[in-house]
């Protein structure tokens, strides 16, 4: 059996033991995409469909529905073997056809350019342009994407260094800040340790050697305290009637990145040829996770966890020796010492909060605050109001001017200034947004009011957003 068999047979016996509902759209999914890229091979020789299979497998571990799952195994059959996504809509459904068409690259016309002028990155921007504005409509568009990039990532030693260094500049300034604005952590983690992995690949020797020695030798360790910690805190459930019922403990060790990343911070190590054996026991490297079938709040599930390794410190052989925070979810997690004196970082979750903390969002989230046009997506973002108090999302160190192009083109060249949280005050239109502002915008309006044109060519440099520098430069470029 061929090695992309064995997967797609481990992904159905898992489909099956979930009970999930419409497997049979999955098999239909599985064979179409076969049969479609069967002949194709990957640059390491193995065959195609081996990818699209993977990148199923990332997403079916991490729980997506059915939908998404049919969708990442077609995920290339368009782009590259002309399987239209009218045709794909009529086979399948409409979720699935249009996930595949946000993540399908745009083709660009060659005949346009000839081999001197041709636009190098035109074809990036304009597919990821592509995928933002289609992937508003359907948020797990972007999680193919994400599963996607992470497969391609882990596989990219068939190509030579300048492509692989290519691969992870694109990745950091497309798929990154995706990411970030998604809060999923568990593709952070990952797509974020892959591109460390790459670009520090001739220094990694050593750094391996010690990171693999430390968590082979260990592996022991966890599974006696996995074990100690299942049975202590189902006994305390039981002891305190309470309703909670546990749902998992598990021990996953701290990537390469994040495993660097906390011992520089201390040891102001400059490179990975700096860290030492001796420095892994230091710090807190392993990651602990308590989920709990219950609703109750995060604060409530701290005092619950506290007062746990408190009252059962000595079967668990543990002890607390700190807090702290984890940068890229703000979340809380404390500090404990094994008896092997290795220290771990608890977070305790209920089933609910997990999954958004590992997948990260796609309710209640709308992301037409994001330029589908910009060259940059920004991660920090402020949320301003109009005078009728309608919310508008924002990137970070915007001015007037920009707000006044997000709400109109035509308020954009005609502001004037704007009076900021009902101060008497006229602010330039060059002031600096904060979070929660609410902006009256005063404009400059001819006898009929109609907005009266009064830019000038200095504005360009008052606009901190890509969208409002675009629409001022076309106009004085008209003139």
């Amino acid at each position: 059996m061929e090695k992309y068999e064995v997967i797609y047979e481990n992904i159905l016996s898992d489909l099956k033991r979930k009970q999930v509902v419409d497997i049979g759209l999955f098999i239909k999914a599985y064979k179409t995409a076969k049969n479609l890229h069967q002949n194709q091979f990957r640059k390491s020789g193995e065959p195609y469909i081996i990818h699209p299979i993977q990148v199923t497998e990332i997403l079916n571990k991490l729980d997506f529905d059915i939908n998404v799952l049919c969708a990442a195994l077609l995920h290339d059959t368009a782009e590259d073997c002309n399987y239209s996504i009218q045709q794909m809509q009529e086979d399948f459904n409409p979720t699935i056809a249009k996930i595949v068409d946000a993540v399908t690259a745009i083709e660009l016309d060659l005949d346009k350019y000839s081999e001197d002028d041709f636009p190098k990155y035109l074809a990036e921007s304009q597919t990821y342009h592509k995928l933002i504005s289609i992937g508003k409509e359907n948020l797990y568009a972007f999680y193919i994407k994400f599963a996607d990039r992470l497969n391609n990532l882990r596989t990219l030693d068939s190509f030579p260094r300048y492509k692989q260094l290519e691969k992870i500049t694109e990745t950091e300034k497309w798929i990154l800040p995706m990411i970030h604005i998604l809060k999923s952590w568990w593709f952070e983690r990952q797509i974020s340790n892959q591109c460390f992995l790459t670009r520090n690949k001739p220094e990694l020797d050593n750094f391996n050697k010690i990171y693999n020695k430390f968590f082979l030798y260990n592996t022991k360790n966890f599974e006696e305290l996995q074990s100690n910690f299942t049975n202590s805190l189902t006994r305390y459930l039981k002891k305190t009637k309470q309703s909670n019922d546990l749902h998992k403990i598990s021990i996953k060790p701290c990537t390469e990145l994040e495993t660097y990343n906390i011992i520089s911070q201390t040891m102001h190590t400059k490179s990975l040829g700096e860290v030492k054996q001796s420095y892994l026991n230091k710090f807190a490297i392993t990651k602990l996770y308590i989920t709990i079938n219950s609703n109750i709040s995060q604060k409530e599930l701290n005092d619950f966890i506290f007062k746990f390794l408190t009252a059962e410190k000595n079967d668990l052989g543990v002890t607390i020796t700190g807090y702290d925070i984890e940068p890229f979810t703000n979340k809380n997690y404390i500090i404990i010492t094994d008896a092997y004196r290795n220290k771990y970082q608890l977070f305790v979750f209920n089933l609910k909060d997990y999954l958004r903390y590992r997948n990260g969002t796609v309710e209640g989230i709308d992301l037409n605050f994001i330029d589908e046009n910009s060259e940059n997506i920004s991660t920090n973002y402020i949320t301003v109001k109009t005078r009728s108090d309608e919310n508008i999302i924002m990137p970070e160190g915007s001015t007037v001017l920009d707000f006044a192009f997000k709400i109109h083109k035509d308020f954009g060249f005609s502001v004037k200034h704007a009076f900021i949280n009902d101060s008497p005050t006229k602010c330039p239109i060059y002031t600096r947004l904060a979070n929660g502002d609410k902006i009256n915008l005063i404009l400059e309006k001819d006898k009929d009011g109609h907005c009266k044109n009064i830019s000038q060519i200095r504005w360009i440099m008052y606009a901190k957003t890509e969208s409002a520098q675009r629409k001022l430069v076309r106009y004085f470029e008209s003139l």
